[in-house]
């Protein structure tokens, strides 16, 4: 049996969400950056998010609004749900755009959407700084007005299709979807150059929430400031397999996903869906997967559907099939010491089979059970590695807390190790943190 690789898959669990969230459920701002990132020369423009990089969940959210308040009818609830967002308990993306001005001084301009405080001098988690080459900052100043004026009308319009429940800011209007994240990520990528861009909107299946009558059930994503800090962080968010040359895939934010051996990363990222077609639409949302090599099958979950699935497929064919499930995983793998059977992660951190959805009992991974992100067959025999999502405790260049990993003994039901940063390990400094 080949071994598996260093990689896997994610979303978070919110087996300690109750209510409406609290501040420490996903804010993480700590840190101030009052001249960008000096490392890189000016003009530059810097997306910051305060949060953690875990992505909002509004369907247990929406979930619990309704059984908070059982009276309400839709429009109520989203009314509330719109208070919630743009509250600021569940954070903010903004962009701040860093030049120099005659006297060789740091100067900044703020810019966001649905919370006031887009200031250098606001704490933040993560941030992605890009510098501007071949525009002064008033050009670059320039570009980004044109582009707020364009993105306030678009979030009027979006409005209309959520029946215009939202609130008016600024010259737009701000709701769930039009949201400080969808308002960050595209002006950010607008003024940046293509491959600078960064991935801002989480799959998300309306149709979970909303009534098909409604305009925006049809909507397959969700701009979520979680959702910026698991792309700049690189979070591995899906699934972890390994193919006949010992190497294996780590799916990032959207369909993208890496190539890594035991020394470290070998390629990426590169779209999955170009090796595995018949994933089509499903590909987004899936969220943990594993290989079987005896069986020749790839096993893939989905996470946030008004159905979710298991799909499996036969690599480098047309071979696929799909089988309801009614239970979310976070991360899968296969047995060690037989890859037939697989073994999936739930948001509790519990292990259950994957033919037969069967709880094993297993329960050592309660405990890291809100930051498991992905796990996967180690080199090591026997062994799972569980990738945990970064910390975000970044202090300055030299204090990185990035993506971190735990081994984990089935049989034993142990953690066998305390986290360790990736990015520390030879060739998967790609972790590092921004």
């Amino acid at each position: 049996m080949n071994r598996a690789v260093f990689t896997a898959s994610t979303l978070f669990t919110l087996a300690f969400f109750s209510g409406a969230a609290n501040a420490d459920a996903y804010r993480n701002g700590h840190r101030v950056g009052l001249e960008g990132n000096q490392n890189l020369d000016y003009p530059q423009v810097c997306i910051r998010i305060n949060r953690q990089a875990n992505r909002i969940p509004l369907l247990e959210t929406y979930q619990q609004f309704q059984h908070d308040y059982p009276d309400d009818n839709m429009a109520q609830l989203l009314e509330r749900m719109v208070q919630w967002a743009d509250s600021g308990i569940v954070g903010h993306t903004w962009v701040d755009l860093f030049y120099k001005d005659d006297e060789g001084k740091v100067q900044f301009d703020g810019y966001g959407f649905g919370s006031d405080g887009n200031q250098a001098s606001r704490e933040f988690s993560f941030q992605k700084c890009v510098h501007i080459e071949d525009k002064n900052h008033e050009q670059i100043k320039q570009d980004i007005e044109l582009k707020e004026e364009a993105l306030y009308v678009e979030s009027k319009e979006i409005a209309k299709l959520f029946l215009g429940i939202g609130k008016d800011w600024n010259g737009g209007k701000y709701t769930l979807y039009g949201n400080c994240a969808w308002f960050a990520g595209n002006l950010f990528n607008d003024i940046v150059p293509k491959n600078e861009h960064v991935n801002f909107a989480q799959a998300f299946d309306w149709g979970t929430v909303i009534p098909k009558w409604y305009p925006l059930s049809k909507y397959q994503d969700l701009p979520d400031p979680g959702y910026i800090a698991e792309s700049i962080s690189r979070t591995i968010n899906s699934a972890g397999w390994h193919n006949n040359e010992g190497s294996g895939y780590g799916k990032l934010t959207g369909d993208t996903f890496i190539t890594a051996d035991e020394n470290g990363l070998l390629s990426g990222p590169r779209h999955i869906t170009d090796y595995y077609p018949e994933l089509g639409d499903y590909a987004n949302f899936v969220s943990a997967g594993y290989y079987s090599e005896s069986q020749n099958k790839m096993h893939f979950f989905t996470y946030n559907l008004k159905q979710d699935k298991e799909i499996t497929v036969t690599p480098y064919s047309s071979d696929v099939t799909f089988r309801n499930i009614d239970q979310k995983f976070v991360a899968a793998f296969h047995h060690p010491s037989d890859d037939s059977i697989g073994m999936l992660v739930t948001e509790e951190g519990h292990i259950l089979i994957a033919d037969s959805l069967e709880d094993t009992g297993n329960k050592g991974l309660e405990f890291y059970a809100k930051d498991i992100t992905a796990a996967s067959n180690y080199f090591e025999n026997g062994k799972i590695l569980v990738l945990l999502r970064p910390n975000g405790a970044q202090y300055d260049d030299d204090k990185s807390e990035g993506i971190r990993f735990i081994k984990y003994d089935v049989e034993q039901d142990k953690v066998l190790t305390e986290p360790e940063v990736a990015e520390k390990l030879s060739g998967f400094d790609f972790f590092k943190l921004q």
